[in-house]
């Protein structure tokens, strides 16, 4: 009896530790943010959405000024613009923002924040939709081209489906089962992690669609023929394009950092239901 009942207590002081140590990541998780870690934050949200504003302005502008705007048939060159515009505007620019809504709307009840989210999700599919097909009929105007034989037309395939797939477990997980909160809510808590995170890999597989789909552009359009000019003498559209590619390359690094728990003394966005 003795025995068992010091293995009863030493079994008590260990689950009370382990109970002590749990409770302790979760302060540090919980731990408010520091004036000097919310201003890095809100600097770094800044320079993230004037990226997303920028890439959109930049592509109206490359599209527009040098490129004789866009048509939705009967132009092959003027489609593909338009494709441009969509899919980076869908892709990049909203899913971006609906990325960022929960930092950017952080001050209002969170069943708005989830709203606004949706709605920019919404608007993204949408345009990624007609940008979609605004590719697959220009490209059937192209004699003796094949579809979906690029890297760049496989990746987006693969961002597609993953997109397609987030959409409708997120809607589902997080806007419909909300009317049954209560019995939902753990299975919701274990789920935004994982939607958090396959949110930043659909991201980060957009911006490698649209960089390796910008370089095609380039090399096509810029191929120094039919009075074209030559990519390689940085005429002012090749640098238009690579500026925009860069800035897309800076939004993969900087979007984990906004949104994830990266920031010393910080907290993560998707932490809490």
């Amino acid at each position: 009896m003795t025995v068992r009942l010091v293995e009863c207590h030493a079994l008590r002081k260990s689950s009370t530790r382990a109970n002590e140590e749990v409770d302790g990541r979760m302060m540090m998780l919980d731990k408010p943010m520091g004036s000097a870690a919310r201003a890095f934050l809100n600097f770094l949200t800044f320079i993230a959405e004037l990226l997303l504003v920028g890439i959109l302005s930049l592509t109206l502008f490359w599209v527009f000024h040098h490129e004789g705007g866009v048509a939705w048939r009967n132009d092959v060159k003027r489609q593909f613009n338009l494709h441009f515009i969509l899919m980076l505007g869908g892709f990049i620019f909203l899913n971006g923002q609906a990325i960022l809504s929960y930092r950017l709307f952080g001050c209002v009840r969170r069943i708005y924040a989830k709203l606004i989210h949706a709605f920019l999700l919404v608007a993204a599919a949408g345009s990624i939709a007609v940008g979609f097909y605004m590719a697959f009929e220009a490209n059937d105007r192209v004699p003796k081209t094949m579809h979906f034989y690029s890297l760049h037309s496989w990746l987006a395939l693969g961002t597609c489906a993953l997109f397609v797939l987030q959409f409708f477990v997120g809607f589902f997980s997080f806007l419909v089962l909300l009317c049954c909160d209560g019995a939902t809510s753990s299975f919701r808590a274990c789920l935004i992690p994982v939607h958090a995170t396959f949110g930043l890999a659909i991201f980060s597989m957009a911006s490698a669609t649209a960089v390796t789909g910008l370089m095609q552009a380039a090399r096509a359009r810029l191929n120094g023929q039919n009075a074209n000019p030559d990519y390689r003498e940085f005429p002012q559209q090749g640098i238009i394009i690579n500026t925009i590619a860069a800035a897309i390359i800076l939004l993969v690094i900087l979007m984990p950092l906004v949104t994830r728990n990266n920031i010393r003394g910080g907290r993560a966005v998707f932490a809490s239901e």
